[in-house]
């Protein structure tokens, strides 16, 4: 089983630079936000909007946070049923469910296994740049492999998985076979880095695109509070986002509950 590792650990002083200044900017909501696709036209036969939902019409979403940094977490099937252009070389591990986790930053922060330079700080702080969309597949759940981490989550309804695969795709530039391009290997686990086509800077930053996929999902987001991983937080529980793993050791799926017992 794979452990989440922070994966922005290297762009923590960065971050907390760029939480520190909010405050004193004006942050336009066009120059947070990353172009989203059209809308992507809906079946023609829809539900009946008098029929009583179950749990089949539901899936599973989670919002994966540590202080800083946000990513989600979604069944990987009901994406590509929807239109997700997957990867090529997507690899699951062995186990009883698929699910991705994915997000969004820097490029320099996430291909190097270093803290960053001064400048490269600068950088990712003030000027665009590239950046990356990273994907990481599991197949366990996800409060057990990102134990590290806080875990929310909701149910959300199987018909935004239409929204959801179209900002994604939007998000990343394409090879030649119509598939995202890979750039490299994921920051943990064995996930891919894609070539995003959107730059990276303050205030557009990783939780700022975390927010437009909950978006996507049927959420209503303010980017201009969804810049700092708390802020994206308390609206996302405002609509339905449960706490149900409050990271490392705090609840029985932490890691030390993984180790056995001493007969």
């Amino acid at each position: 089983m794979n452990s989440c590792a922070q994966p922005m650990n290297r762009m923590i002083i960065c971050l907390r630079l760029m939480l520190a200044i909010s405050s004193l900017m004006l942050c336009d909501s066009c120059s947070v936000r990353m172009p989203s696709p059209a809308e992507p036209p809906q079946p023609k036969s829809n539900p009946s909007p008098v029929a009583t939902k179950t749990a089949a019409d539901k899936v599973a979403v989670y919002l994966v946070a540590d202080s800083l940094h946000t990513s989600l977490a979604v069944p990987y099937n009901w994406l590509v049923e929807n239109g997700y252009r997957a990867p090529k070389g997507l690899r699951f591990p062995e186990g009883p469910m698929r699910y991705v986790v994915m997000s969004w930053g820097d490029r320099v922060a996430y291909e190097q296994r270093r803290w960053l330079r001064p400048s490269e700080v600068f950088n990712a702080l003030l000027m665009p740049s590239d950046s990356v969309t990273e994907i990481i597949p599991i197949s366990w759940k996800v409060e057990e492999v990102c134990y590290q981490q806080r875990i929310y989550r909701a149910e959300i309804s199987r018909s935004k998985g239409r929204s959801l695969a179209a900002f994604l795709n939007n998000s990343n530039r394409l090879d030649d076979s119509g598939k995202p391009r890979i750039i490299g290997s994921s920051s943990w686990g064995n996930g891919l880095l894609l070539d995003c086509k959107y730059s990276y800077y303050f205030p557009r930053i990783c939780n700022v695109w975390t927010g437009q996929t909950l978006e996507a999902c049927g959420l209503t987001i303010s980017m201009k509070s969804a810049i700092s991983a708390n802020g994206l937080i308390r609206q996302a529980e405002k609509q339905g986002f449960v706490l149900i793993h409050e990271g490392e050791a705090k609840s029985r799926y932490g890691r030390n509950a993984s180790k056995p017992r001493a007969p």
